[in-house]
């Protein structure tokens, strides 16, 4: 009989003592490079979302839920596009949008006059 006390011997009568530390997510556990290749993946994918909170004006929280209805979407999605659609047009109109200085290369030069 095993004392109740002793949780280092194993209990021949039937019990198998458990694996120390976590379950491998697949069949095997993962190999140093493959927990690292998923780590980088985890970290880039978290990277890509930026989180921004901020405080809407009575208007513009019925422009964002008309925007809702009409593409039928979530908030986060609605905001995007809003944002996207916005930056695009402004750059059909100039160009250059929150860029002080145009790139090199994206400027015409203009022909000097002739004497």
């Amino acid at each position: 009989m095993k004392d109740p006390c002793d949780h280092y011997t194993f209990d021949l009568i039937g019990g198998v003592q458990k694996k120390p530390g976590r379950k491998p997510l697949g069949e095997r556990a993962m190999t140093v490079a493959e927990r690292k290749r998923r780590s980088r993946e985890l970290r880039r994918n978290r990277l890509q979302e930026l989180s921004v909170t901020v405080e809407l004006s009575r208007d513009a929280q019925k422009s964002l839920d008309k925007m809702i209805e009409w593409w039928g979407v979530s908030k986060k999605e609605a905001i995007n596009r809003a944002l996207v659609i916005a930056c695009e047009s402004q750059t059909g109109r100039t160009g250059f949008l929150f860029e002080l200085e145009a790139p090199a290369g994206k400027i015409k030069k203009s022909a000097k006059p002739k004497a």
